[in-house]
């Protein structure tokens, strides 16, 4: 499947449709049904004298779901009480929804070329990544950032194209918002450092957490909540993913970032699960903590 984003343009106007005392849900309702949408993320907007207006509250569609699809949606209401569907009505929509409208014999043709272009969006993104330093200490300029040079030596060593994606501070939506803007830049890997520690000033995880709910996660090391300065229990590393990019949330200090990079290039080279490269991150780096103790 081909699943592409509408990026603000989500209203669909349906020309030639002549409503008399029609159910304005039943209608939204099979409009929902023919795009294999959610019922409840199509609505009716506006209605005027053969013109209705849907607006589509879903971030993003499959492809293969709406294009070609007029002549489906028009049958589709004629069937329903209380609407009147012209023999030239039609449906249109500025943004990518306007794939409904596509002929159908070109249907075929336009979702290869799609798949393609997102094949060679998602190989272009894969080679690019841009690292993202957290923590308000780096903001300030207190401390210099040394995990960029060592990031950047490693990855370009190994084909990638590496930039700085900015410093974020400690903050869920700032670190948050930072990956998604770079993500929909078109970066296939950004890496995090620092803000993965037991502190409550650390929110790299968390952040990641808000925009992949199945994210996974390591735990480097436990701790007695409330001890010292330790708002959480454990000091966790985490990739999450988000679109065609693959996010990693490594600890802060160089030598760590410096053993975590081979294991992390190797897997990108192998595609290896999420799950099984966050443990083959953690392990390395579990040798290097003082604290370290099984359970």
């Amino acid at each position: 499947m081909t699943s592409v984003q509408l990026l603000e343009k989500s209203e669909v106007w349906l020309r030639g449709i002549s409503l008399d005392n029609a159910n304005l849900p039943g209608l939204a309702h099979a409009v929902a049904d023919v795009l294999s949408l959610p019922r409840e993320k199509v609505f009716v907007t506006d209605v005027r004298p053969g013109l209705v207006v849907l607006d589509i509250l879903v971030p993003r569609v499959e492809l293969e779901d709406v294009t070609g699809k007029q002549a489906d949606l028009l049958d589709a209401l004629r069937a329903v009480a209380g609407i009147a569907v012209a023999d030239d009505a039609s449906v249109h929509s500025e943004g990518i929804l306007g794939v409904i409208g596509t002929p159908r014999e070109d249907v075929d043709r336009y979702l290869a070329d799609a798949r393609k272009l997102e094949d060679q969006i998602a190989r272009y993104a894969s080679r690019r990544v841009a690292v993202v330093s957290t923590g308000s200490e780096l903001l300030a300029g207190e401390i210099e950032d040394t995990n960029f040079a060592a990031i950047r030596s490693a990855m370009e060593a190994a084909g990638f194209e590496v930039e700085f994606g900015g410093i974020a501070g400690d903050s869920e939506a700032e670190i948050a918002g930072m990956v998604a803007r770079l993500s929909g830049e078109g970066f296939g890997v950004i890496v995090t450092t620092g803000g993965v520690g037991a502190e409550d000033k650390d929110h790299t995880v968390e952040a990641l957490e808000r925009l992949d709910p199945d994210i996974a996660t390591a735990v480097l090391a436990r701790y007695t909540r409330g001890h010292g300065r330790h708002g959480k229990d454990a000091v966790r590393i985490a990739i999450a993913r988000l679109g065609w990019s693959t996010v990693f949330a490594l600890p802060g200090p160089t030598h760590e970032v410096k053993l975590a990079l081979p294991v992390l290039i190797a897997g990108l080279a192998s595609q290896a699960e999420p799950r099984s490269l966050v443990e083959a991150i953690a392990k390395p780096l579990r040798a290097t903590l003082p604290h370290h103790h099984h359970h």
